[in-house]
């Protein structure tokens, strides 16, 4: 009889198994590697960041520029997945940064497009009313639509990650709380509430747990509890599909929102984009509040009236931020083989398939294909920066 995980020495193990662990665990089966994932809720579970039905991916980034050629690799890995896994992982329905002419989040989005050769055009209001009718937008509001951006089907990816890593031979375990690792011979023993593990190498991808669990991010990746919405149109749900409605990010009066067409599930999402209300993970999740949902529906009354109908679902996740709202992704220090990929901040998930690869690559000393220079973990120690 074959030894069982416990006694089994892996070439990698994976910590935490959301969008990103479970991207790792693809990538370095794909490579040929003994993977161990170890997950400490259930695999399809939403308490962090990785569920929610879709989000957004757009190559001209508001964010920053640098993050283009990452957006552009992840894009292409997203294509691979749904061809290799047979799913629909990825939707070209385009997005669109709204706001008025001194928006910063548009200004940083054209400059974005235009620095990094993307694919763009600047509307005003005639415009985008006329390309996006289920769209009232303000008088003075101008847009940078994207036509090749579009939605990631997030639970179906994480779902076809994990699955195509075990058809290669990963073991990925549920309900396995890692408590800690230390340094076993050449490699690392993993302890985790039901046992322990070794491997030559550790990925560490925890989410909103991140402060928890590394000592190194300990008040330098703070959980944010975020509210989400899905609401049924009123007017012919097909103004508001992929075919017509494009992925949004909107900057007003209101506040900061973002927003995907429906698909999925049958009802209009959208949430606010906050960073005030910081959360501890380990606490049990608040659900939304009456005063959230009627917030959001203050953003259907005002520009997307036709999809302001009866509320189909409801719910939150957590944002795993940092300071500056830049990731983690770098060995941590000391005896060397533990890598962590954190700290992603509410616009990650996009970049998952890449941050697969790279954190894969990175821990056998391969190349990552991307550059992880402004993703180091010195900026936030050395400058001794806290959320």
């Amino acid at each position: 009889m074959p030894p069982g995980p416990e006694e089994a020495s892996f070439d990698l193990a994976v910590v935490g198994l959301g969008g990103m662990g479970s991207a790792v665990a693809h990538h370095a089966a794909a490579r040929g590697l003994r993977v161990l994932g170890l997950e400490r809720f259930d695999l399809a579970h939403t308490r962090g960041s990785s569920h929610g039905v879709t989000r957004i991916l757009r190559l001209g980034l508001h964010e920053g520029g640098y993050l283009v050629d990452m957006a552009r690799r992840s894009l292409e890995l997203w294509r691979e997945l749904g061809e290799e896994s047979g799913e629909t992982i990825f939707v070209e329905c385009g997005s669109v940064d709204l706001g008025p002419p001194d928006s910063s989040i548009v200004r940083s989005s054209l400059e974005a497009c235009v620095e990094q050769g993307v694919e763009y055009e600047l509307l005003d209001a005639a415009g985008l009313a006329e390309r996006i009718p289920g769209l009232v937008p303000d008088p003075d509001m101008t847009g940078v639509l994207q036509p090749g951006a579009g939605l990631v089907a997030c639970e179906v990816a994480t779902a076809a990650h994990q699955r195509l890593a075990r058809e290669r031979g990963a073991v990925l375990l549920d309900r396995r709380r890692v408590t800690g690792w230390r340094p076993d011979g050449e490699g690392w023993r993993i302890h985790t509430e039901g046992g322990a593990h070794l491997a030559a190498r550790v990925v560490v991808c925890p989410g909103a747990f991140a402060g928890g669990l590394l000592e190194e991010l300990h008040g330098r990746v703070r959980a944010e509890r975020q509210v989400i919405g899905w609401f049924h149109p009123i007017t012919d749900p097909a103004t508001f599909g992929p075919d017509r409605m494009p992925c949004w990010i909107l900057d007003g009066p209101l506040g900061h929102f973002y927003g995907l067409p429906v698909h999925g599930i049958p009802g209009f999402k959208l949430a606010r984009m906050r960073h005030d209300e910081l959360v501890d993970p380990e606490d049990a999740p608040v659900p939304p509040r009456e005063e959230e949902i009627e917030d959001l529906r203050g953003v259907l009354a005002r520009w997307f009236p036709g999809a302001n109908g009866p509320l189909h679902r409801s719910g939150t996740c957590l944002f795993e931020s940092t300071p500056d709202r830049v990731f983690v992704m770098d060995e941590l220090p000391g005896p060397g083989g533990v890598f962590v990929a954190a700290g992603f901040s509410g616009h990650g998930f996009k970049y998952a398939s890449v941050v697969g690869r790279a954190m894969a690559a990175l821990a056998v000393g391969d190349d990552p294909g991307i550059d992880l220079r402004p993703f180091r973990l010195e900026r936030l120690t050395e400058a001794g920066a806290t959320a």
